[in-house]
C-alpha cells in the first residue's frame, strides 16, 4: 500500500511538472523569452521545490535586471543631458573666443586704426619731427649768418657814411669861412679885373654856394636809409628768431606727445598680443574639450540608444515573464500532489520527533523534541509555551 500511494503521488507530481512546464513554454514562446523556455524544460523533471526556487531565482534576477537597466537609462539620460549642455556651454565660449579674437587682431593689425598701424605713424611722424628740427635749425643757422653778414656791411656803411658826413661838414664850414672872408676883403680893395673868358659862367659856384648841404644832405638821407635797413634787419631777425624758438617749442612739445604716445601704444600692443596668444590657447582647449565631449557622445551612443528605444518593451516582456512565473508557482501549489508533497516533506523534517508532533506541533513537549531537550530544560526558556 505504501509504494501505491507514493507511486501514484509520484505521477500526480510528474503531472503537475508537466502542466507547469508546458505553462512556461507557452508563455515562453508568447514573449520570446529564452529564459522561460530553459525554466520549462527542467521543470517537468525536477522537484516542486527545486521549481519554485528555480521560479524565484529568476523573478529576483527580472526585478535587478529591471532595476539595473533602469538605473542604466537615468544614467544614460543624465550623461547625454549633462554632457550636450557642457558642448552647449562649450559652443558659446568658441564663438565669444572667436570674436575676442577677431576683435583683438583687428585692434592689431587694421591696417588704418590697428596699434601696429598706429605706432608706424608715431614712428614716421617722430622721423619727421626730428628732421624738420634738424632742417629750421640748420635753416636758422644760415639766416642768422646771413644776418650777421648783412648787418656788418650795414653797421660798417653806417660808420663810413657818419666819418663822411664828418668831414663834409668841416670841409664845407672851412670853404665857407674863406669865401665869407674874401668877400669882406673885396669891398675895401677895388681894383679892376681883366676880362673873363667867354666860358666863365658866373653863376657856377659849385657845392659851396649852399655850403655843401646837398652832399651832406644826400650822404645823412643814405645814412637814414642804411640805418632803417639795419632796424628793419634787427627786426626781422629778432621776429625770425622769435618764430624758430616758437616752431621749435611747439615741435619739442609734438615731439614729447609722440613719444608718450608711442610707449603708450607699444605697451598697449605687448599686452593686446599677450592677450590674443592667450585667447588662441583657450580657444585650441575649448575645442579640444568640446571633440572630447562630442566623441563621448559618440562613445555611449550604441548602449544608451539601445536601452533607450528598448527599455519599454523589455519591460513589458519581464513584466510578462514574471507574470508567467507567478502563475507557473500558483499552479504548482495548488495542486494536490503539491500539497501532499509539502505535507510529506513536512513530517521528514519532524525526523523522530513525527509521532510526538502529530497531536499538536506547537506543544511543549514537540518542541523540547525538536531542540532535542527536556521539556523542563525548553519550559524554562520558553515559559509561555502550551504545556509548559
Amino acid at each position: 500500500p505504501a509504494s501505491f500511494l507514493q507511486l501514484r503521488s509520484s505521477k500526480r507530481r510528474m503531472a503537475a511538472g508537466h502542466r507547469v512546464a508546458e505553462l512556461l513554454s507557452r508563455r515562453a514562446k508568447a514573449v520570446g523569452s529564452e529564459r522561460l523556455a530553459q525554466l520549462a524544460a527542467q521543470a517537468a523533471a525536477s522537484p516542486f521545490a527545486k521549481v519554485i526556487d528555480m521560479v524565484e531565482s529568476l523573478i529576483a534576477k527580472l526585478k535587478q535586471e529591471a532595476a539595473e537597466e533602469a538605473e542604466h537609462k537615468a544614467w544614460c539620460d543624465e550623461e547625454r543631458k549633462v554632457t550636450t549642455a557642457g558642448i552647449e556651454k562649450k559652443t558659446e565660449l568658441i564663438n565669444t573666443l572667436n570674436k575676442e579674437i577677431q576683435a583683438l587682431e583687428t585692434a592689431i593689425e587694421d591696417p588704418e586704426t590697428g596699434l601696429k598701424a598706429m605706432i608706424k605713424a608715431d614712428e614716421d611722424a617722430l622721423a619727421e619731427n626730428s628732421q624738420s628740427q634738424v632742417t629750421e635749425t640748420e635753416e636758422r643757422k644760415e639766416e642768422n649768418a646771413e644776418y650777421q653778414k648783412g648787418i656788418s656791411n650795414l653797421s660798417e656803411a653806417a660808420t663810413i657814411l657818419k666819418r663822411a658826413i664828418s668831414v663834409l661838414r668841416k670841409y664845407y664850414s672851412k670853404i665857407s669861412a674863406e669865401i665869407k672872408a674874401e668877400a669882406e676883403g673885396a669891398s675895401f680893395l677895388q681894383r679892376d679885373d681883366p676880362a673873363p673868358p667867354s666860358t666863365w659862367d658866373d653863376k657856377y659856384t659849385g657845392q659851396s654856394a649852399a655850403g655843401g648841404t646837398d652832399a651832406v644832405s644826400m650822404l645823412e638821407f643814405i645814412l637814414t636809409n642804411t640805418q632803417a635797413e639795419e632796424k628793419a634787419a634787427h627786426d626781422d631777425e629778432l621776429a625770425d628768431q622769435h618764430s624758430y624758438e616758437d616752431s621749435m617749442q611747439s615741435l619739442k612739445d609734438e615731439e614729447a606727445k609722440l613719444q608718450d604716445q608711442l610707449a603708450s601704444n607699444r605697451k598697449l600692443l605687448a599686452e593686446k598680443e599677450e592677450e590674443l596668444l592667450q585667447k588662441r590657447k583657450d580657444l585650441k582647449e575649448t575645442e579640444a574639450d568640446k571633440k572630447a565631449l562630442e566623441d563621448y557622445l559618440v562613445e555611449i551612443k550604441p548602449g544608451c540608444d539601445f536601452i533607450s528605444e528598448n527599455l519599454a518593451l523589455r519591460d513589458t516582456n519581464r513584466a510578462n515573464e514574471k507574470l508567467a512565473l507567478e502563475n507557473a508557482v500558483g499552479l504548482i501549489k495548488g495542486t494536490p500532489a503539491y500539497t501532499n508533497a509539502m505535507a510529506e516533506a513536512h513530517e521528514e523534517s519532524l525526523g523522530d520527533c513525527k509521532d510526538i508532533c502529530a497531536a499538536n506541533e506547537a506543544h511543549a513537549e514537540c518542541k523540547a523534541c525538536l531542540a532535542k531537550v527536556s521539556v523542563p530544560g525548553y519550559c524554562a526558556g520558553h515559559a509561555g509555551t502550551p504545556g509548559c
